[in-house]
């Protein structure tokens, strides 16, 4: 059976991160060369009272802020919804146990392979993967529903149909909730990162200015600034870096798949 959660480094996500610390330093030196360069000997002297600096620093913390809240929000919908896919595989499974045996047959394979390919699907490692699978699923819906309907025809208007009928839809729609979810991204996810990172080079700046001189402190500043913008994009990507949303209820709903 296909495992899941395994966790890649996402090196090019590392490697933005190197730049983006790299285009902080440098514009924090830009800012207090611009300060040494138009104040010249009154360089060393204190800067303003800094209410300029701590207004732009508290804006960018409320900017980095709501945009990690919505990463973290689609995070949580994404994990929600493979915990409801995982319960609606596992009530289809024991509902299908309840038709007659040859029906059983039937659709008991097609219910572990359909299991299994939400699982690759939930662990993809690419869009292409994903697509890929999404199709295989897409492919497997339709014949477990062409076999369902077939199996419901001696019992067709009851109570028992109409719930078996009722959790595959479940089911169905899940996988199609899960698609949508996965698709949703920060909104303007590039142009949004864009401008928070400029801005954030402007801040930066302006901290060359008022505090260049405090190398170690602004330093360690832009290395948390930087780890949060890291966080917020490796959030915003289902296929790729190291929080990947655990794909353990459908696995314990395939493990669970065993015949009656």
């Amino acid at each position: 059976m296909p495992g899941s959660d395994g966790a890649d480094i996402d090196w090019a996500l590392w490697l933005f991160g190197l730049v983006v610390l790299a285009a902080l330093v440098a514009a924090r030196e830009l800012g207090l060369l611009a300060r040494s360069r138009l104040r010249g000997a009154d360089a060393t002297e204190p800067a303003s009272d800094g209410f300029t600096l701590t207004t732009v620093l508290g804006l960018l913390a409320l900017l980095v802020s709501f945009t990690f809240s919505m990463s973290l929000n689609r995070y949580d919908a994404r994990r929600e919804l493979v915990v409801a896919e995982g319960n609606a595989i596992g009530t289809t499974w024991l509902r299908t146990q309840l038709l007659d045996a040859d029906t059983r047959e039937a659709l008991n394979p097609l219910l572990r392979t359909y299991a299994d390919e939400r699982v690759v699907y939930g662990s993809a490692p690419t869009d292409e993967a994903e697509a890929a699978s999404y199709a295989r699923t897409s492919a497997l819906q339709t014949r477990i529903w062409s076999t369902m309907t077939g199996g419901l025809e001696p019992v067709r208007g009851t109570a028992l149909a109409a719930s078996v009928i009722s959790t595959v839809n479940e089911t169905f729609d899940l996988a199609a909730s899960r698609k949508a979810a996965r698709a949703a991204h920060v909104p303007r996810r590039v142009l949004v990162l864009v401008l928070l990172l400029l801005y954030a080079v402007v801040v930066a700046t302006l901290v060359g200015w008022e505090k260049g001189r405090m190398r170690w402190s602004t330093t360690m500043l832009f290395v948390l600034l930087t780890l949060a913008g890291m966080l917020i994009i490796d959030l915003d990507q289902p296929t790729r870096g190291a929080v990947r949303v655990s794909q353990q209820a459908v696995i314990d709903a395939r493990a669970a798949m065993t015949d009656m």
